[in-house]
This record gives C-alpha cells, structure tokens and sequence, in this order.
C-alpha cells in the first residue's frame, strides 16, 4: 500500500510541475518536437505512401535519438532546479540541454545498444535493462556521469525501486495509449480533419503529454539520491547532493 500511495504521489506531483510550468515545459519540449512533427507529417502526407508507415517510425527514432537529448536535458535541469526552489529560464535549460547533448547522446545510444541485446537474447533481459537504466539521463545531466558511468549509475539508484518504476511505465502507457488513440478518433470520424496541420498540433499535444512519465522518472531519481545522501552523506564533491552540469 506504501508503495502503491508513493507511486500515485509521483505521478501526482509530475501533472502538479508540469501543469505549474506548462509554458516552460511546452516551449522546451516543442524546441525539438514542433520542427521534427512538422517534417514527419509532411513525410506522411507528401513523400511517404501509406504502406511505408516503418519508414516513417525509422524518422520518428532518428529525430528522438538526435535531438532528443536537447530538451531532455533541459527539462532534468528545469526540475531539479524547481525542486530546489530556484528560478530558471528557457534561454538557461535549453543551454544545459544543448551543453549536455555529447554526453547525453552518448550514453542514450551505449544504453539502447545494450537493450536491444537483452531483446535479442530474450524479452524479459531487454525489459529488466530498460528498468535497470531508467534514471540514466538524470545521472548524465545532475551527476555529470559518461556513458559507461551513467549506466552503472543508473543500476545502482534503481535497487529496491525497479518494481515500481515498471509499473510507473504500465500505469502510463495504457492509459497514454488509449489517449493516442482517442484524439484522432474525430480524424478517423471526419476526413475533412485529416489535415497536417492538424496532425502536427495533436502530435505535439501527445508530446507534452508524454513529458509526464520523464517527470517521474526524475522524481524516482531525486528520490534515489536522497536516500542515498541520508545514508551515506552529501554526494563527493558536493555539499548536498548531485553536481549538475552547465557547461
């Protein structure tokens, strides 16, 4: 039941920040998604046919693998800097974002490399890895980890709360995937809807949605370093915690 009243709490306090900082959010998250949604539905309505749809989920990666990062980044240090009372900007996270793009991308890549193994291996490796690194871009942005570290990094915040950060993911997704399909239902109803430009607004839609479930994994990770403080002390070479990186 504890565990159950603290999951509900995460997803509780990630509507709260987000609803709270909408515009903040919006702007970061749509600095990459607005742009990349307008190429892919343009691939969609004037390059791509409709048997192609793998083509167009292959853009859909590379635009997330590529750029995502950025506003990944950025929204970690907009959280962190939120949770410890501090004031920040766009011009300051999407700066963070981009500083921290290398390292970020990096340790995304050496991570989803990793994950794709343990899928090939068998389902279940692939699923225990995803959960094993779910606090990887926190380690990247706050502790300023590399790709390896960050992995490692990961695991070891993640012991004794990987249940329930899979079962964080299940109670969005569903949900989310439901979500996905009922906000273009009206296309499906109307054709004359089916418009790009409608596409393009309710993908963004479904993307600042989705900031949701990054928000708590955040949460998890803020969660995990203050147990680990309270523990063991400040984190090395701090005086309260993680070192984040800004330049």
């Amino acid at each position: 039941m504890t565990q159950r009243t603290n999951l509900v709490g995460k997803f509780a306090e990630a509507v709260r920040l987000l609803s709270n900082h909408l515009v903040l959010f919006s702007a970061i998250i749509l600095t990459v998604w607005l742009p990349g949604n307008l190429l892919i539905n343009y691939l969609a309505y004037y390059v791509y046919s409709e048997d192609e749809i793998v083509n167009l989920m292959r853009s859909t990666m590379w635009i997330e693998g590529i750029f995502g990062p950025i506003y990944i980044g950025a929204m970690i240090h907009v959280l962190w800097k939120l949770k410890t009372g501090e004031y920040v900007s766009y011009s300051e996270a999407i700066g963070v974002g981009i500083r921290n793009w290398g390292r970020l991308f990096a340790a995304r890549l050496v991570a989803g490399l990793i994950i794709t193994l343990g899928f090939i291996v068998f389902l279940i490796p692939g699923i225990v890895l995803q959960v094993r690194y779910a606090l990887l871009d926190s380690a990247v942005v706050l502790d300023g980890a590399g790709a390896h570290r960050a992995t490692v990094r990961s695991t070891e915040l993640t012991v004794g709360m990987r249940w329930q950060i899979f079962f964080a993911a299940i109670l969005f997704f569903v949900p989310y995937l439901f979500l996905s399909f009922a906000i273009y239902l009206p296309v499906d109803l109307y054709p004359q809807l089916d418009t790009m430009a409608t596409s393009v607004v309710m993908d963004c839609f479904l993307d600042i949605v989705y900031a949701i479930i990054q928000i708590v994994m955040f949460l998890f990770y803020w969660e995990a370093v203050a147990n680990e403080t309270s523990s063991t002390g400040p984190a090395p070479g701090t005086a309260e915690g993680p070192t984040v990186v800004t330049g």
